[in-house]
């Protein structure tokens, strides 16, 4: 399913449409991006999995502007409308690849980054095994940023927050169009807890932080150990 299909919107108007799903979006994404000024490596590789319009990736490049940059996105006509997005300097410094990041061959690099990418990941093995991958991929020393919903484990807090959640649809959507929303989106996205999440990240041989959070959306920067996980 594109991701258009997936949010029940137009591609043209994803960027504009998504601040209304999303509690914090841009503070999210700036938080997201900020973290890469932690890395060590200059010029540093970045690949951005589920890549989608390039918003991340763009931020990316505002605060390592030397880096060169991977993108992959299963979605065509998405990394088609990121390719646009960035014009000339695709054609210097950044690569697109179509396909999942599920299947595609993660390159060696120095940071690997996801924006609301990582939750169409189903179950935690494989979850899990993915990011074994990033963890084979990424230097020692270099990073795994990911921005996402992450909930509470306790259900009740993890109630309080989806409540807050629906109630950011409800400034601009109806009370059923908002059912509609979350309804479509369960059909796809698994949001592991935020302790899980940090929990399959140590296993995998990074060092999680969460470095920002609003409900029950956080980024989570996680530094690679010295050593690759075992896969």
């Amino acid at each position: 399913m594109s991701v258009a299909s997936h949010l029940h919107i137009r591609l043209d108007e994803y960027d504009t449409r998504i601040q209304t799903f999303i509690p914090g979006y841009d503070a999210m994404l700036s938080a997201a991006a900020g973290a890469l000024r932690a890395l060590d490596v200059r010029p540093a590789h970045i690949v951005d999995l589920g890549t989608g319009t390039g918003a991340l990736a763009s931020r990316c490049l505002q605060v390592v502007p030397d880096a060169r940059l991977t993108a992959i996105d299963a979605d065509p006509d998405i990394l088609a409308h990121a390719r646009h997005r960035f014009g000339e300097r695709a054609a210097a410094s950044a690569t697109f690849i179509h396909g999942t990041f599920e299947s595609v061959s993660l390159p060696a690099c120095d940071a690997i980054v996801a924006s609301l990418s990582l939750h169409h990941i189903r179950t935690a093995d494989a979850k899990r095994g993915i990011y074994r991958r990033c963890r084979a991929a990424i230097a020692p020393g270099g990073l795994l940023v990911s921005a996402d919903c992450c909930p509470p484990s306790d259900g009740r807090f993890a109630a309080l927050s989806h409540e807050a959640w629906r109630d950011h649809l409800r400034r601009t959507y109806s009370g059923q169009e908002t059912d509609q929303f979350f309804a479509a989106w369960a059909d796809e996205d698994v949001y592991f807890p935020l302790a899980d999440e940090c929990s399959m990240l140590r296993d995998a041989g990074f060092v999680p932080d969460v470095i920002w959070r609003d409900g029950v959306m956080a980024v989570i920067a996680a530094r690679a150990g010295a050593a690759a996980a075992s896969r």
